[in-house]
């Protein structure tokens, strides 16, 4: 049973336990999407998937376990995603009751902290469309018809979003309130975080989808949120560094830092789509060394950045405090998507960049050198959900035993 300590009140950062879940299982997702042949689809599906796990057809040594093991995985994780937004919604829902919500969450610069909650929903969306092409047999027959209810769904997700966002911005600008000495640190970020979510989740239907119109539409909302993310993280990365520059980055926030990560995966993500989706219906041929300049330009500046903000936390004790010491803060949660990004742009940097180049062999001992040290991302990253949702989310109150 999931309970937050009663003496904590609910923060929005409560979402990205759900967030980080939802990640890792589409992290896993990976395995399948680079080691399953899936011929002219895009992605594997149940046949895909049934034909690789009953042995239909041949593959390398290893693949079918580690194919096995990851869609438990994906689906284990998957469930406990949902199981969190569930809870979340109940939280949040007791939390409005309370006099305080306004004041905290409503009037305050800390409304951005509610991106979250869009945020997440974006990636339930994502999650049920990798669990429904992977899990309902002949699901992809009649994904055309599907295709625009993913539109309508992201579609909603960002009009809630930016309703959220157009208050906070909109009355920051006009009533002021904003502090530099109590903002020194990048947790703005989580607004430019969904909308990455967003132009990525509309990105999909424009790289899938063979109806050149539906594609278009979803190509020019993806552009849309690009766009927006872009501006907002320009914004976010300017007052947040020049604060942090001046006063120092406040320790509560220190997984801030490692928020551009995430952001940089789903953008890359979004880009390799809309080559996909220029290639089919503009007759825009895809250009290998494009797709090797930006993918390797975006995971290098990732390592880069997760290398300084390790440094970071070294030096302020951030993750002895949260992972075995007695701080026990929802914000946290904010470790899990950077290592789930990583994985996957790794996953996708590798592949593309090169195993589909020739340059490495496919299976072979290098590649799974690779897919090794990747793997071990993943694994650390899935221990420190498990570590965090044991510490903030299955509270045990402490009983003193009578001495009569």
């Amino acid at each position: 049973m999931l309970k937050r300590d009663p003496q904590q009140p609910w923060h929005p950062s409560y979402w990205l336990a759900a967030l980080g879940a939802g990640g890792l299982s589409v992290s896993f997702f990976m395995y399948l999407m680079w080691m399953i042949p899936h011929g002219d689809f895009p992605m594997p599906t149940w046949e895909h998937l049934a034909a690789a796990l009953q042995g239909s057809i041949a593959l390398p040594t290893g693949v079918r376990p580690l194919a096995f093991l990851a869609t438990t995985l994906m689906v284990l994780l998957a469930l406990l995603h949902f199981t969190l937004v569930i809870w979340n919604l109940r939280e949040q829902s007791a939390a409005r009751k309370s006099e305080n919500y306004a004041t905290n969450w409503l009037d305050s610069p800390n409304e951005v902290q509610l991106m979250t909650q869009p945020l997440t929903f974006a990636m339930t969306v994502n999650v049920c469309f990798a669990l429904g092409a992977l899990l309902v047999p002949g699901l992809w027959s009649v994904v055309e018809y599907l295709f625009p209810l993913a539109l309508l769904a992201f579609a909603g997700i960002g009009v809630w979003a930016l309703r959220i966002y157009g208050r906070y911005i909109s009355r920051i600008l006009v009533s002021g309130g904003y502090r530099s000495d109590e903002h020194n640190h990048l947790s703005p970020l989580i607004a430019v975080f969904t909308f990455a979510m967003l132009s990525v989740g509309f990105a999909a239907p424009a790289a899938m989808s063979n109806t050149q119109a539906l594609s278009v539409v979803a190509s020019t909302l993806s552009i849309l949120f690009l766009m927006v993310a872009l501006v907002t993280g320009l914004l976010v990365l300017i007052s947040g560094l020049q604060a942090m520059m001046q006063h120092g980055l406040q320790p509560q926030a220190t997984p801030s830092v490692w928020m551009l990560v995430p952001i940089m995966t789903l953008l890359g993500i979004e880009w390799v789509r809309l080559q996909h989706g220029l290639d089919l219906h503009f007759a825009t041929p895809i250009v290998p060394s494009k797709i090797f300049v930006m993918l390797t330009g975006i995971f290098m500046l990732q390592l880069g950045i997760m290398l300084l903000g390790y440094r970071i936390m070294q030096l302020n004790g951030y993750l002895a405090a949260h992972f075995k010491g007695d701080q026990r803060n929802p914000i946290s949660f904010g470790l899990i998507c950077p290592g789930v990004a990583v994985f996957v742009m790794g996953m996708f940097w590798w592949h593309l960049v090169w195993v589909e180049s020739g340059i490495v062999s496919a299976f072979s001992p290098v590649y799974w050198l690779a897919i090794g040290i990747l793997a071990t991302v993943q694994f650390y990253t899935l221990m420190a959900l498990l570590r965090l949702s044991a510490r903030l989310l299955r509270y045990k109150p402490v009983v003193i035993a009578s001495m009569q």
